[in-house]
């Protein structure tokens, strides 16, 4: 039994080519177009409700002055933040911020991901939270306070601090306006970063003091692997997930169902290269080489998840998967699984976690005639170069970052192509998002990066309200750079949008992980004619054409439908079976506090976890995740806060 949908083999269902968990096509094409068009609405996962314009300086009525002094006036504010949480005065410090400010904190009072928007809400929480929670030994971390002005009519102070609780060393960053009546705190988010009494263990000695050789006995110890976690998918949030969880003293194991690890990237379509810089993207302990190439080919990252697997010695079990999952009314675990095809093990792991991504199973819509078309239909997952289709005609169906890169390595080969898009795009170019987004992890002249730790700790600190009004700015400030090259695309035919509750590419990362593509050189080749953009959908298939919708005829050799996934809860129930899928609670999306759904935290299911998304989340989240089941185990950990 198949089990991950980011560890597919190409099948063939009928004549069509996709890339399927268990034998499901997908959703028909109604359903498809009626869920495309418009892209998505402004409520789409979305159940945010405390969205508030920026505090800007015309709102304030002040400025920050040029010559403010971050550091003093900083220092002024831990005094009163030192003073008020060493006595666990919660008035006092709702008092420190402005009316709509924003308390967000992840493990280190609430023992969970939690936002409270607005003074009401910060009051309950510190009213409910200090009395078993203080904070104290406030200190400074880097960066040094600074005055941030990001935009003409908007400044902050931003200061990183860190403090302790009786169980862990945490860190807040806080970002403060200047108000008539002083600073106020607009957003604070603090974060466990370690549990005082379970450091991360020291490395072993490394010399070789048994009867076999380290290799041999790596086959030995990954072979006798009995788990307290067991870890579903061995893609990039498995093996960061492992990585911190082994740091800890936590025997772990995962369960990878392709042969090689890294095989999630090594077989995806050859042509792909990873869309953004790899500044943010290490995993954990493991840094990317120095001279590492700016955008990450797939392969290369596939090995680079291979040489970590080994370098860090993590238990893997490949070529495995999944036969039974059976929990008892105690959440006690009972796993069957086939362990490389070759032998079945039970195991009965404290805790599981999947981390299968965010993909489900592939969707490609049920169309008539498609039994009856001659030519090859595939969905992207299972599509790996266009090299056999030169001299020949090539439609994609879809307009994220798939279908452009799709037809972007056909009309690099010459073939020709047509692009098929049934709703706007959100697209910028690299040249001027990059800056923007991840600028700060970019390396100097000399290609040294600056600390990871340091970085994560503010990119990762605005909470949802905030973040949605800067990156609506953003967007605007992007489509007006990329003015010329919009309406390029434009007068070829594509239609674009400024995205999700007009956020760019921010809330549809966070809700439909899709629907945007990051220019990699597909906008040059559609706006030079190399790449034909036609509107609407497939409407029905007869033996040697194709019928658009309209009545349009046209003949294509291959059809690629990059028409994305379905929910990961697919690959869950593929995996754990229908019992355990339908205890989840939804996943993805942004809850009504701001809060990413079943991800990083409960999932519904006693002692089961979902340790999924991209790059830079992998790294940062698998640290907090792995931190939880610590505190679980060594019963530090208080019940999440859920008032």
């Amino acid at each position: 039994m198949a089990s991950y949908v980011n560890n597919l083999e190409p099948s063939i269902v009928n004549n069509v080519d996709i890339c399927l968990p268990k034998d499901k096509v997908g959703v028909s094409q109604a359903e498809l177009e009626s869920a495309e068009k418009p892209p998505v609405t402004d409520d789409y996962m979305y159940d945010f409700k405390y969205n508030h314009a920026l505090p800007t300086s015309n709102v304030l009525g002040v400025k920050i002055p040029l010559d403010c002094n971050a550091q003093t006036e900083a220092t002024a504010m831990v005094t009163r933040l030192s003073e008020v949480l060493g006595r666990g005065d919660a008035q006092g410090f709702t008092d420190m911020f402005l009316e709509y400010g924003v308390w967000r904190d992840k493990l280190s009072f609430t023992w969970d991901y939690r936002t409270f928007n607005f003074k009401p809400a910060i009051l309950k929480a510190a009213t409910d939270l200090f009395p078993n929670t203080k904070a104290t030994n406030l200190e400074f971390l880097k960066p040094a306070p600074k005055i941030d002005r990001p935009y003409p009519d908007y400044a902050q102070l931003q200061f990183v601090i860190s403090f302790e609780t009786e169980v862990v060393v945490a860190s807040a960053v806080v970002n403060a306006v200047l108000t008539r009546d002083g600073w106020k705190i607009y957003t604070m988010h603090t974060v466990a970063e370690r549990l005082k009494e379970f450091p991360e263990i020291p490395s072993n000695e490394g010399h070789i003091t048994g009867s076999v050789s380290w290799e041999k006995q790596r086959e030995i110890d990954v072979d006798a692997a009995d788990p307290e976690i067991l870890i579903i998918g061995g893609g990039q949030n498995g093996l960061a997930l492992a990585a911190r969880c082994k740091a800890l003293g936590m025997d772990n194991l995962i369960i990878e169902h392709s042969e090689r690890v890294g095989d999630i990237w090594k077989k995806r379509y050859e042509y792909l290269s990873l869309h953004f810089p790899h500044w943010a993207d290490d995993l954990p302990y493991f840094p990317y080489p120095k001279r590492w190439p700016t955008y990450t080919p797939a392969q290369k990252q596939g090995v680079y998840m291979e040489w970590y697997a080994s370098a860090l010695e993590l238990n893997i079990w490949t070529k495995s998967s999944i036969v039974k999952a059976d929990q008892d009314d105690q959440g006690n675990w009972t796993v069957v699984v086939d362990k490389g095809g070759k032998e079945i093990r039970t195991l009965h792991p404290k805790q599981i976690v999947t981390a299968t991504s965010l993909l489900g199973t592939p969707m490609i819509p049920d169309i008539p005639g498609m039994s009856d078309f001659k030519g090859v239909i595939r969905h992207s997952s299972a599509h790996d170069s266009s090299r056999d289709f030169v001299g020949k005609k090539v439609c994609v169906v879809g307009t994220s970052s798939s279908g452009f890169d799709t037809a972007f390595d056909c009309s690099r080969r010459g073939i020709d192509v047509t692009l098929l898009q049934r709703s706007p795009t959100y697209i910028m170019s690299l040249t001027h998002c990059i800056p923007r987004m991840i600028g700060d992890y970019a390396p100097d002249a000399d290609l040294n990066r600056p600390n990871l730790e340091e970085q994560d700790r503010i990119f990762f600190a605005t909470p949802t309200g905030p973040a949605e009004e800067f990156a609506r700015r953003t967007a605007k400030i992007l489509e007006d750079l990329d003015g010329p090259l919009l309406e390029g695309l434009h007068a070829r035919g594509l239609r674009t949008w400024r995205g999700q509750r007009g956020t760019g590419n921010a809330t549809l990362g966070q809700t439909r992980n899709g629907g945007f593509y990051y220019d990699a050189g597909a906008c040059e080749h559609i706006i030079n004619g190399k790449i034909e953009v036609e509107q609407g959908s497939i409407e029905r298939f007869t033996d040697n054409k194709v019928i658009l919708s309209g009545g349009r005829e046209r003949e294509f050799d291959l059809i690629v439908f990059a028409t994305g996934f379905t929910n990961t809860i697919d690959s869950i129930r593929a995996t754990l079976g229908d019992k355990i899928a339908d205890q989840f609670s939804p996943i993805w999306g942004i809850d009504e506090e701001g809060e990413f759904r079943g991800a990083y935290r409960e999932t519904g299911v006693r002692n089961l976890w979902l340790m999924v998304g991209y790059l830079p989340f992998t790294r940062y989240h698998s640290k907090l995740l792995a931190l939880r089941l610590k505190a679980l185990k060594e019963g530090v950990a208080s019940a999440p806060y859920s008032k």
